[in-house]
């Protein structure tokens, strides 16, 4: 949670506020003497905008609209190489190309386009 409280800018008394919890609490999950209870994760991601993936396992992203922004770009790479790689593009390949696209991004939050015409070239072989 120190994390989400940092980008905030809000130190423990009104990030706890925020959540629900006191200062002193917030101090104690942040130190990591004891998981904070389901309640503050789930109104911490709710004010914060946190994906609960990377608050609770540490994966993916932290912030859901992050999300939004990496699946615009899964979707403009679908159909930049679904034109490159298909002779009659289907709608089909650009939505499967663009799932696998936005899968990689969550996982890595960024792409290469090296790695984007890899990931192309090998849904191409396999169709």
């Amino acid at each position: 949670m120190y994390e989400i409280r940092r980008d905030t800018g809000l130190n423990q008394t009104k990030f706890g506020k925020l959540v629900g919890m006191s200062q002193s609490a917030v101090g104690v999950y942040e130190s990591g003497e004891r998981d904070p209870p389901v309640s503050a994760v789930v109104r911490a991601c709710q004010t914060r905008g946190v994906d609960p993936n990377w608050l609770l396992f540490g994966s993916g992203i932290m912030y859901r609209e992050t999300q939004l922004e990496l699946l615009d770009r899964a979707m403009r790479l679908g159909k930049d190489f679904t034109m490159k790689y298909e002779v009659n593009p289907t709608r089909e390949g650009e939505i499967e190309l663009t799932k696998l696209y936005f899968q990689y991004l969550l996982e890595n939050g960024t792409i290469s386009n090296e790695m984007a015409d890899r990931l192309a070239r090998r849904v191409a072989v396999n169709e």
